[in-house]
């Protein structure tokens, strides 16, 4: 008989396989004996797993994080490394693993699970939504000519670049706390810096700080990729962060001074076009938007009530939720809202509906908003309007009235989850 259940210290070597050959089946990878043969990066996280008997049949890695929803850190666990060999595949395992982590985040008080999917479709029909877009922006080096207007040398010298090692985590995250002021930020941990930011998985990635008298104002994290077919090499800006424009310019001037070096710079982060108006020719700057990564209301009781709301919001709303793989989420409820906070309790047709006149009197009335759990996830953290959810998902609102309670309620976000995991 299958059963969920942490991975113990032997199971390691037969967990990494698993994985190895999910993720990179082309690359040949050494096999490990123990945990001491892991890269820094795969040691965070905590290992979970479907077996049969004593063999791994689906994997997951847990990584227990705050990120900020609404203006408010909250417990948002991240959901990795999912993943069945191919001769146990669509046998509903994966299914099973999600519905066991969320039953867990939920016995742990998570309010939104989060994750990168290799398929939006996929995990949307597990209750997944679309949290978050990110932007590429590559250019060729010369294309930032002019941006950083710095004085060189001597007492004119307004900054200065040096390289970072991981001892300068504190100073960085003051800075990355400055940068990353939209909803789905990280409350970065002394280990995330030291293990997921400072180190790669093959080689470990450049780190340069940027000081101005003394203090550190910005910073970049990249690599120098050799480029395909010939194409020349290519910097690769994973992660940067700055507290000023000034400290924006000095980012992009250190990029430009790897002009003999590279062929192309490539920086990732929010989608943003600014850089276009800084450059001295717009048409020079390519911008891409992509999907990012994925959110999920855990359970819709604790998550809609943990959430901080306009303070003049008032509002008495029934809500139809669909969830397929949460039964706990399923059915009708009750959102309250008043003075900034708000309630959320099952309302007849859920498992969990409390009976009572009340309830029942919620169950025989008519539903404010009719949506799946993947919507609402959305329109929860802000990253879908309630507009938007009604265009492109499954939000069904029954009237002007409740329309605008909704809207004042669950306004919409500017939204970016950075870290990759």
């Amino acid at each position: 008989m299958s059963e969920y259940r942490s991975v113990p210290e032997t199971d390691v070597p037969d967990f990494q396989r698993i994985l190895s050959y999910a993720f990179s089946p082309t690359e040949e990878h050494e096999p490990i004996d123990s945990l001491e043969d892991l890269s820094p990066r795969a040691t965070l996280g905590d290992r979970r797993a479907i077996y049969e008997g004593s063999e791994i049949r689906c994997t997951a890695v847990q990584h227990w994080f705050r990120l900020q929803v609404r203006g408010e850190f909250e417990e948002a666990p991240g959901l990795s490394a999912v993943a069945t060999p191919p001769e146990y595949r669509r046998k509903g395992l994966v299914g099973r693993l999600l519905a066991e982590s969320l039953a867990e985040y939920r016995d742990r008080g998570a309010g939104f699970c989060a994750l990168w999917p290799f398929s939006h479709p996929f995990y949307r029909q597990f209750g997944w939504e679309l949290c978050s877009r990110y932007g590429r922006v590559t250019c060729q080096p010369e294309a930032l000519a002019g941006i950083g207007s710095v004085k060189r040398g001597g007492e004119g010298r307004s900054h200065e670049f040096r390289r970072c090692s991981a001892e300068d985590w504190d100073a960085l995250d003051r800075v990355y706390c400055a940068t990353n002021d939209r909803d789905l930020a990280m409350d970065r941990t002394e280990d995330w810096w030291r293990k997921r930011v400072f180190t790669g998985w093959d080689d470990d990635p450049y780190v340069t700080g940027i000081e101005r008298d003394g203090r550190v104002v910005g910073y970049l994290v990249y690599d120098i990729e050799e480029g395909e077919a010939g194409d020349g090499r290519r910097m690769i800006v994973r992660e940067a962060g700055h507290v000023d424009s000034a400290a924006y310019r000095a980012v992009l001037e250190f990029c430009r001074n790897h002009d003999s070096q590279v062929e192309e710079c490539e920086l990732r982060g929010p989608v943003d076009t600014s850089l276009q108006d800084l450059a001295c020719d717009p048409s020079e700057i390519d911008v891409e938007v992509e999907p990012g990564p994925m959110i999920r209301i855990v359970d819709l009781s604790q998550s809609l009530a943990a959430l901080s709301y306009p303070s003049d919001v008032e509002a008495d709303l029934v809500l139809d939720i669909t969830d397929t793989v949460a039964d706990w989420n399923e059915g009708r409820f009750r959102l309250s809202i008043g003075d900034g906070s708000a309630t959320c309790e099952p309302a007849g047709g859920g498992v969990d509906a409390d009976a009572g006149s009340d309830s029942d009197s919620i169950a025989g009335s008519d539903s404010d908003l009719t949506a799946s759990i993947a919507t609402l996830s959305g329109v929860a953290v802000g990253h879908l309007s309630v507009e938007h959810g009604e265009t492109v998902g499954d939000f069904e609102v029954a009237s002007a009235e409740a329309r605008e309670a909704l809207e004042a309620a669950f306004p919409p976000r500017e939204t970016f989850l950075r870290e990759f995991f």
